[in-house]
């Protein structure tokens, strides 16, 4: 069995034990930002993903669940959750970049990269440095993104960038409510991934 088959193999593993591994193991919920945090530069977001690779061999492999984000533009902190609700794995990535990624069985793990530690948890490439710029309705300082469509507003609608086919069709105050990601990585297949952004309580 591959490195990959492993992955996806545990993934299914978690999402199936989620519930249970929810109150003993799996890290809390991200806390929410105060208005004063959101006025210093920090978003937080939470809502629904869906990620799916289509192999060149014509394996397919789909994940779906929830995910709560935090970034205070500093640092960051991603929690990933079973589509029941339950928090198998969350990444924290330092203002210096480097990551730590806690599994729900206690699992640490560190990385020079976010993304590394995502495609562990995935089993697919996920954008995370990219979404840092992307959930804020902005692109990326490097490398260089091309942009295909604005809204009124002149907010980025379809770009593509670091590899990326990014479509956003909704936006609120914050930024992105609804976004498709599409990727063809070279050797492997391609990625199709959706967020969908749950509307913050009044």
């Amino acid at each position: 069995m591959t490195a990959v088959a492993r992955r996806r193999r545990a993934w299914a593993a978690l999402l199936l034990a989620g519930a249970v591994l929810a109150g003993c193991a799996a890290p809390p919920a991200v806390a929410p930002v105060d208005e004063a945090a959101v006025s210093a530069g920090a978003i937080a977001r939470s809502g629904r993903f869906a990620l799916r690779s289509d192999e060149y061999s014509g394996k397919q492999h789909a994940v779906q669940g929830g995910f709560a984000w935090r970034d205070d533009g500093r640092a960051l902190t991603l929690d990933l959750s079973s589509p029941m609700g339950a928090i198998i794995a969350r990444v924290e990535v330092a203002p210096d970049g480097r990551a730590v990624l806690t599994e729900a069985n206690g699992t640490v793990t560190e990385a020079d990269t976010a993304e590394a530690l995502v495609e562990r948890v995935l089993g697919s490439p996920f954008p995370v440095q990219g979404l840092r710029y992307w959930l804020r309705g902005g692109l990326a300082p490097s490398p260089a993104a091309q942009v295909q469509e604005r809204d009124a507003q002149g907010r980025p609608q379809a770009f593509a960038q670091a590899g990326w086919q990014v479509r956003v069709t909704d936006y609120d105050a914050l930024g992105p409510v609804r976004m498709e990601l599409q990727r063809d990585e070279p050797g492997r297949g391609r990625i199709q991934g959706r967020l969908v952004i749950t509307p913050p309580a009044p």
